[in-house]
């Protein structure tokens, strides 16, 4: 568990690292990188809810980023289902992990993140799946990294995000016990960024969460980028 004055440093250390670099919020980003093999080991255990939906998100044999692939859990599964699958995450610890525990994704994912993602793997991307991750991102740096996501897209790509509906553990400034940011009510604000830039929304659903916490929930929502 971190301390309240860990988590104190890290704010002071992201500041600092933030008047240099536009980076994802730098204390989740910590508590992944200190805790990846751990964090992986439990993404492992379990199925991802979202990924009972993914024939029918993604037109099978299409190009797909993951964007915050983790473990590389939903990758490999994907690949198993006939996509051509990259991934990019915050931490180097999970490129290296994910590519252990799945080594047909080797030399599939590199290390980059929102907001300020580089088109990765020569883009022009069908897909992009983007799990657990858009809460994790300032209000503020929403819209570039909505202009990030779109950059990846071809014009008719769909994006497939999930954001919690329901976090109960979640405290002052929108932060867990870990220090990690979880900024509520994500998916209005998302929908609407992302219609402003050319998307269109195709369906929305809530989602069980696939740890069986009862503190949380998921709404997932699907689009497509009909102009460029």
């Amino acid at each position: 568990m971190t301390s309240h004055r860990s988590v104190l440093l890290i704010l002071t250390e992201c500041i600092l690292w933030a008047d240099t670099i536009h980076c994802m919020d730098l204390p989740t980003i910590n508590f992944y990188r200190n805790n990846a093999k751990e964090v992986a080991e439990r993404y492992e255990s379990v199925v991802n809810d979202l990924s009972k939906h993914f024939s029918d998100a993604f037109n099978t044999g299409r190009k797909v980023l993951d964007i915050g692939c983790g473990s590389g859990r939903d990758l490999a599964l994907l690949q198993k289902l006939g996509y051509e699958c990259y991934g990019v995450d915050p931490t180097q610890q999970f490129v290296q992990i994910a590519q252990e525990i799945h080594p047909e994704l080797k030399n599939r994912i590199i290390q980059d993140s929102l907001p300020d993602l580089s088109v990765p793997f020569d883009g022009e991307f069908d897909a992009v799946l983007c799990s657990a991750v858009l809460m994790h991102i300032e209000v503020d740096q929403l819209p570039d990294a909505a202009k990030a996501i779109k950059a990846c897209l071809k014009v008719g790509g769909r994006l497939l995000f999930s954001v919690p509906s329901k976090r109960l553990d979640v405290f002052s400034e929108n932060r867990d016990q870990n220090g990690r940011l979880f900024v509520p009510n994500q998916a209005n604000r998302l929908k609407s960024i992302f219609e402003e830039l050319g998307f269109k929304t195709v369906s929305s659903w809530g989602n069980s969460d696939s740890m069986g916490r009862d503190a949380v929930a998921w709404e997932s929502v699907l689009m497509e980028l009909k102009t460029r």
